[in-house]
């Protein structure tokens, strides 16, 4: 009993240190996917921003704290006869375990930042003739969408590479169509719009 009670104890410690390493990353990485699946909205952004923030200060003083018991786990697993191996091999893991954080969390911001410098486009056709020749041209690239028929739809990203606006060019009723979806874009500045065209080239572009 009186060996058993410090390799418990040291064991104990261990955990803790693996719950610091293991919790931000879970933490982040459901809610990078649930932000990615979620349409957000300009006023909810702040929101999001905050969260991130909190995140990241949380997983910082986790980081830390298994820093610290994992040094706690080295001294009681040694003097509670932990065999040097184990000893090393539990350390090495769990130290990755908890520095992997850092990598995690630049790679979960860069991702976050390109889906917030992304201009998204959801095209709907509401009308009963078919929208021909689509394409949908922005600053630095454009996109040939092709025929969208009677209540098809479409989905878009892309980034700009310059200021400048979001146009389209089509045909709708034997008739050619052109105009602007977005008056002015930027770089690192996304947006999600919907637009639906709904008969004789209208078409309404609203934020989603």
């Amino acid at each position: 009993m009186e060996r058993d009670s410090p390799l418990k104890s040291s064991g104990i410690w261990l955990r803790v240190a693996i719950t610091c390493g293991a919790l931000p990353l879970v933490v982040g990485v459901v809610t990078l996917i649930i932000f990615l699946q979620s349409e957000v909205s300009s006023s909810e952004m702040d929101g999001w921003v905050e969260a991130g923030v909190s995140i990241l200060m949380g997983g910082v003083a986790l980081i830390s704290v298994g820093l610290v018991t994992l040094g706690v786990y080295l001294v009681k697993g040694s003097r509670g006869g932990v065999p040097k191996r184990d000893l090393a091999q539990n350390a090495i893991l769990t130290l990755i375990l908890l520095l992997a954080n850092f990598p995690a969390a630049l790679a979960c911001i860069w991702v976050a930042g390109d889906s917030l410098s992304r201009v998204g486009l959801s095209l709907v056709n509401e009308s009963d003739a078919i929208v021909e020749d689509l394409n949908i041209t922005w600053p630095g690239g454009d996109q040939y969408i092709g025929d969208l028929g009677s209540q098809d739809s479409a989905e878009l990203s892309f980034h700009v590479s310059s200021d400048g606006t979001v146009g389209f060019t089509a045909r709708q009723g034997g008739a050619p169509c052109e105009g602007n979806l977005i008056g002015y874009v930027t770089t690192n500045m996304g947006e999600t719009m919907r637009v639906v065209f709904s008969g004789d080239c209208e078409v309404r572009v609203t934020e989603r």
